[in-house]
């Protein structure tokens, strides 16, 4: 039985996103770019519309200027981001938020593969240890104890795994049939089942 600390399977970062994760991503960037447009607008209005009749303080001046000024700035930066082709669009792990089973299914798998890169370092399992402490910190005991346990089951699976390593390298270090003195058996036997009394004798001087 083979299990897996983590209950969500993983397979590596670059292999991209399922369909549903790129229908996302690509929904974010359209209200994106919704949001832009709105301010856009927004800033037209203001800039277009007269003086209203109600008189401002000169705080609120300018404050009403800054705020203006600050849309603009964000508007045009948006602009020129588009114009020299820059992309803010962002993958993998950082791109994902979680919210149904499949989603955490995915993050998980992503979260795996990024984890795993640094099974070999010194510094692993103590990493994990801390790590799987500070992220269980804020669960409830009953989902503590479905963590304690499957972390159980896969201790008492590695245990007899590496029982069974040792039992085989065991049996490989042992020569079947007494060792020596069956070879020289076996070869003398070779020779019309006539051992002159050789076989004998070296048994008595053993």
């Amino acid at each position: 039985m083979q299990l897996d600390l983590c209950p969500f399977s993983v397979r590596g970062e670059n292999r991209g996103l399922k369909i549903s994760e790129k229908k996302k991503i690509a929904e974010k960037i359209k209200e994106k770019e919704r949001q832009q447009k709105k301010r856009q607008e927004e800033i037209k209005k203001r800039l277009e519309e007269p003086e209203e009749p109600k008189v401002l303080t000169p705080e609120e001046q300018l404050a009403d200027k800054l705020r203006l000024k600050k849309l603009q700035e964000e508007s045009d930066l948006e602009l020129a981001k588009e114009t020299f082709g820059v992309n803010n669009t962002i993958y993998g792990i950082d791109a994902m938020n979680p919210s149904s089973r499949d989603d955490f299914t995915e993050f998980g798998k992503l979260l795996k593969d990024k984890i795993t890169q640094y099974e070999k370092s010194l510094y692993y399992a103590s990493f994990l240890e801390a790590l799987v402490r500070d992220v269980c910190i804020s669960l409830e005991i009953d989902d503590l104890k479905k963590i304690t346990n499957s972390l159980t089951v896969l201790c008492s699976e590695k245990q007899k795994q590496e029982k069974q390593s040792k039992a085989k390298k065991k049996k490989k270090g042992v020569v079947p049939g007494g060792g020596l003195k069956a070879t020289m058996k076996d070869d003398l036997a070779d020779y019309g089942g006539y051992d002159g009394g050789y076989v004998q004798d070296y048994e008595d001087f053993m």
